[in-house]
């Protein structure tokens, strides 16, 4: 302590308060609060760097001392008595000191964060943009710029983000959520079909959250990068290094599954607000893909349902549907007959078959015949079979089971068709409408997600 400072502290003299000055130390570590963790990753990852990691240290210390004096006294042999004496003193001190030290799951994740060259990709400010393309391909820290060959399996990355749940995850909470207040308020979700829409829907939730099996699929898009293409080849590049350079760029969104068990907050809290994090991140699939499959049990009903999975895939990209007049061109309606039409061109093209003038002609008829089935998931689904079903009566040929469903959900995105009819309170809620992205639609990094924090 300072003279100065013990002087004022003496006689109760306040220091002078400097305005908008701050008293936080910028020297001081970054704040660090976590909503996720997986500790089984962290410690394999930690003791893969550090070898043996011990739980616990303990530190012990001893002082001693002795002190002895002896003496012995006698007379010469010549002499009749003898005499000897013998005094020993001793005196004996110690002390043990013994400090016990227990490592807590977040300063493993500091003792793993502060290792240097683990990560090719971290949070980085960029201070010279590049001037041009030539520029911009010579930059050599991957941070800035990274080709996707060089995403490899099992490289660290670290990216700020806007974090989100995979619109598969965000449909079952839904579901789940209304459902429970239709039980405990029938009459509120009575009118407009909601309560038997919901009855339609919940078998298919269940098995959906029973594939999930405790997983959280997540998809958060990237806050400082994206995706551009120069040449032939692709690149993850930092918004700051591209400033100023006009280049088509692509949105990247961090693709992954998390365990419900390893997150310390409410996921109502951090998954449904947009909010921005930190993910720390093990690339799981090399470079960077169009789709990935949330429900990661898929693989196994491939060969007894094929298109199960593909199904509940599509339902969490297809907007739930507002309210809208019967006969304007945002109605369920007007939506399934735009749906069918695009369905049906989609199947001629991939047929290469043309349709006579009198065949158009029945297919419209059956367009406005078949759009009136817009009430509920089964009625939709009922009038893209019976219309599949003519088409191929029409040119013949024969389309797959999966490639039926990958046109028939297309059409519905772009027609903008929802699963549930938009008079039901369940229809109003339109988290997940598709955006427009005119051909930008982003690329994917499917990574195991080891720690989200801010």
């Amino acid at each position: 302590m300072s003279k100065r400072t013990w002087w004022r502290r003496l006689f109760g003299i306040k220091e002078r308060v400097v305005p908008h000055q701050t008293t936080a130390d910028p020297t001081r570590p970054d704040l660090r609060e976590f909503i996720y963790l997986d500790e089984v990753s962290l410690l394999s990852l930690l003791s893969s760097q550090k070898g043996e990691i011990t739980d616990s240290k303990s530190e012990q210390a001893s002082e001693g001392s002795e002190a002895s004096i002896d003496a012995t006294a006698g007379a010469n042999p010549g002499f009749i008595a003898k005499a000897e004496i013998t005094s020993r003193y001793q005196t004996t001190n110690s002390s043990t000191i013994q400090t016990s030290r227990k490592a807590t799951v977040q300063s493993r994740f500091r003792d793993l964060h502060e290792i240097d060259g683990l990560r090719i990709i971290e949070p980085v400010e960029v201070n010279s943009p590049a001037k041009d393309i030539d520029g911009l391909k010579k930059a050599g820290n991957l941070s800035e710029i990274a080709t996707t060959d060089e995403l490899q399996r099992g490289k660290l990355v670290e990216f700020r983000v806007r974090l989100g749940a995979d619109p598969v995850f965000h449909l079952g909470t839904m579901v789940s959520e209304f459902t429970a207040m239709s039980e405990d308020y029938p009459g509120m979700f009575a009118a407009g079909g909601g309560l038997a829409t919901l009855q339609e829907v919940q078998p298919i939730n269940k098995i959906l959250q029973r594939l999930l099996a405790g997983l959280v699929p997540i998809r958060a898009t990237a806050v400082d990068y994206v995706v551009a293409e120069i040449g032939d080849t692709e690149y993850i590049v930092h918004k700051g290094l591209i400033e100023g350079i006009e280049l088509k760029t692509r949105p990247l969104e961090i693709v992954g599954v998390t365990e419900q068990e390893a997150y310390w907050k409410d996921l109502r809290r951090v998954l449904f607000s947009d909010a921005e994090f930190t993910v720390f991140a093990r690339i799981s699939r090399p470079g960077l893909h169009d789709s990935w499959t949330p429900v990661k049990l898929a693989d196994l009903f491939t060969e007894v349902a094929p298109n199960f999975i593909d199904q509940i895939n599509a339902a969490g990209r297809v907007p739930f549907g507002k309210p809208a007049a019967s006969d304007s061109a945002d109605s369920p309606e007007s939506k399934l007959a735009d749906a069918l039409t695009r369905y049906t061109s989609a199947i001629l093209n991939d047929l290469d078959a043309t349709l006579t003038p009198e065949q158009e002609t029945l297919l419209a008829l059956s367009i406005a015949e078949l759009k009136t089935r817009s009430a509920s998931v089964s009625d939709q689904t009922s009038a893209f079979s019976l219309l599949t079903k003519r088409v191929l009566a029409m040119v013949g040929g024969e389309v797959a089971p999966a490639r039926a469903l990958a046109l028939r959900t297309a059409a519905r995105e772009e027609a903008g068709l929802s699963f549930f009819p938009p008079s039901s309170s369940l229809a109003q809620a339109n988290p997940n409408a598709p955006k427009d992205l005119g051909g930008h639609a982003p690329r994917l990094l499917d990574v195991d997600l080891v720690a989200i924090y801010w």
